[in-house]
Parts: C-alpha cells; sequence; structure tokens
C-alpha cells in the first residue's frame, strides 16, 4: 500500500474486517455497531468494539444471544482489525481480549462490548522493585522481556547506570518511565520488545487536504512550556565530585527540516535566557546527565506546535507515521509527526480518523 494514496471510488466501503486467532469472521464485521482503537507514544494498544449480540447464528436456528458461547470472542482470544477500502487498507488494532461487557437496554437488542489491549498489557499485571547495577536501560528492557518470553531489540543510545532501582512500580510503567528518559518510545511487535526512536520514521508522510479527506485540524503553537537550555545536575559517587551538563537549542538541529522557527530560538529573541534544570535523585555519571538534558530539551521543544484533526478514515496512520498538511497557510503547513491515533467506526459516519501531531518549528514551507 501506497501511504498518500487515498481511495479514489465514488463510494468509500469502511466497515472493518475482524481477524480472531487467524482466522477471518466476517460475521462480527455485520454485527458491529461501533469501535474505537487507540494509540498513542506510551506504548499499549487500546480497543473497545459493540456488538449487536442477539439474532440467528445460522438461518435454521432460532433467535438467541450470538456470542456468549465463547466459540468467536472470549478472554485472551487474538483480535486484528483491519479497515479501509480496498487500495486504502491497514491493520488498526493486533492484541487480545481482555474485558467483556453486556449491555441490555429497554429498547434497544442485547450488545457485547468486547475490550482488548495489545500484550504489553502483561507487563502492568503486577508491581514489583528490582535492582540494577552496571545496566542501560536496553539491558533493563532484555532483563524484563525475559520475564514475559518476549525479545528485546533495543540498541538506543543509553547511559550505563551504576545503580538503578526499581521501586514498586509496574514493569510497564518502569519501562515507559526509561524510555523517556533516553528519548525513546515503547512499542511491541509481534513478539520484540522495542525501544524506538520518536522521530526516526522512514516511511513517506502521508499528505492531507481540507480539499480530500481532512475534515478539520486545529493547530497551536505555545511559548509556555518552551526553554532555551536544559541543565541537569548530579553527583558522582566515583569521581566524588558534581555533575553539570546542559543541552540548548544545537540538539535540535537534526531534527530542523527547514528554515522555521523554533520554540527555544522565538524564546530566546523575547528574553534572553529561560533555563530549565533538573536534579537527578541517584548518583550519576556525566553520560547519564548529558543524555537526560539532550532528551528532556528535545521532548520540550518538540511540543512548540500541536496539531489534533480528523480524517474521512486513514488507516494507515499510526504513531510514529508523519502526516504533511499542505494547505493551511505559510505558519503551520508542513509535516507533523503523529504522537496519538483513533481509529473510530460506527454506523452513522463510517470509519473516521482522529490524531494528535507535533512540529518543533514554525512556518518554513
Amino acid at each position: 500500500m501506497v501511504a498518500n494514496v487515498k481511495s479514489r471510488k465514488l463510494v468509500y466501503v469502511a466497515r472493518p474486517e475482524f481477524v480472531i486467532d487467524g482466522q477471518l469472521n466476517t460475521r462480527l464485521g455485520t454485527d458491529l455497531y461501533r469501535l474505537e482503537a487507540n494509540e498513542d507514544e506510551e506504548g499499549m494498544a487500546r480497543l473497545e468494539a459493540v456488538f449487536l449480540n442477539w439474532g440467528r447464528a445460522t438461518e435454521s436456528a432460532s433467535p438467541d444471544y450470538l456470542y456468549f458461547d465463547g466459540q468467536i470472542l472470549d478472554f485472551g482470544k487474538g483480535m486484528e482489525i483491519y479497515a479501509g477500502d480496498e487500495d486504502n487498507r491497514d491493520k488498526i488494532f493486533s492484541g487480545i481480549i481482555t474485558g467483556i461487557k453486556g449491555v441490555f437496554s429497554e429498547l434497544r437488542p442485547p450488545e457485547l462490548i468486547i475490550y482488548a489491549e495489545d500484550q504489553l498489557q502483561w507487563l502492568r499485571m503486577r508491581n514489583r522493585s528490582r535492582y540494577y547495577e552496571d545496566k542501560t536501560e536496553n539491558d533493563m528492557a532484555a532483563d524484563i522481556s525475559r520475564d514475559y518470553s518476549f525479545n528485546a531489540d533495543t540498541d538506543a543510545e543509553a547511559p550505563t547506570h551504576d545503580e538503578f532501582l526499581q521501586v514498586n512500580q509496574s514493569d510497564l510503567g518502569f519501562l515507559r518511565e526509561r524510555a523517556r528518559n533516553i528519548d525513546t518510545r515503547l512499542e511491541l511487535k509481534g513478539n520484540q520488545l522495542l525501544f524506538l526512536n520518536r522521530r526516526n520514521s522512514s516511511e513517506p508522510p502521508v499528505k492531507l487536504s481540507r480539499d480530500t479527506e481532512l475534515l478539520r485540524f486545529q493547530v497551536c503553537a505555545d511559548l509556555t512550556h518552551q526553554r532555551t537550555q536544559v541543565r541537569v545536575h548530579g553527583y558522582s559517587i566515583e569521581n566524588k565530585d558534581g555533575i553539570h551538563e546542559s543541552a540548548g537549542a544545537d540538539v535540535l538541529s537534526d531534527e530542523q527540516t527547514g528554515p522555521g522557527r523554533t520554540g527555544p530560538q522565538i524564546l530566546s529573541t523575547i528574553r534572553s535566557e529561560i533555563v530549565e534544570d533538573l536534579h537527578l535523585e541517584t548518583p550519576a555519571t556525566a553520560d547519564e546527565a548529558r543524555i537526560t538534558a539532550r532528551s528532556f530539551m528535545r521532548q520540550r521543544a518538540r511540543r512548540f506546535v500541536r496539531a489534533h484533526g480528523m480524517t474521512s478514515g486513514t488507516p494507515g496512520l499510526h504513531v510514529g507515521s508523519r502526516v504533511d498538511i499542505v494547505d493551511i497557510g505559510p505558519w503551520f503547513s508542513g509535516v507533523y509527526h503523529i504522537v496519538s491515533v483513533r481509529h473510530t467506526f460506527d454506523q452513522r459516519d463510517g470509519l473516521r480518523t482522529l490524531f494528535y501531531g507535533e512540529r518543533i518549528d514554525l512556518g518554513g514551507r
């Protein structure tokens, strides 16, 4: 599938298809009332789907509940959902069923609501404490992955921690925290646990225009959370000395692709220096402080221009994708990095895609 091709048919067939434990089930698509599939940079995709739960299972059968026998929908069953037309079809969710709700209303037939999540949900099931010595974030992810029979594929730039504690924290919460600290995001692909660079997409951006599928778009550039510099302070037990590392606007150069103005650049023309100071709670190394400073500076700068929009169904949009908004004026036109996506379906509007995007600079097109 080509990322920036939208279906050109006069009638856009957007009803999703369901694959349960590897088998296509057409009945679920027919009985679907609505669904909502969510993913964001924190990892763990989530789904809510509502189905009709009354009718004839076969032409000769009597009317009865359709899904209470557990043959199609049950706890732990794998669920994949595909949406879009023939030339614009993509997977919008993959996970396992973790919740089931029955709804019995006065003037409506019975409904069944299915909740599903990807398998990162296992990592949140218990809190624990663990001690790490001379390990990077990649090493920590590998240790945790083995406990769940996952394979860690993590080679992000990460410092070696002399010692580090996970204290009464879920493995999911701990890995999310560690991923943020080294400017990556957590994702599970198949059996692979990944630390992915937040801005490493090699796919071409999806072009969106108000003349085609872009139904709504709002964007705001805000200096409130911008800083001209981030400084990190700590203490080295080994060297018996303080640690002081910093990162400024220069660390943004590899993400700025045009002549637009970044938040720190604009801020520096208004006030000479607005600095954020971070004090590490644990003994640290200069390498750890340097990577932390760079990560926090980048994360702040990326939130300078933030947007959210809705399309008439773009199933190929996922966290880590990029969209190129082409006709909203010189300040806001350009490429946005997708940080959150929600694919929805109902019987009134069909497929809709809601997304949140960020970019580091204003103007430049």
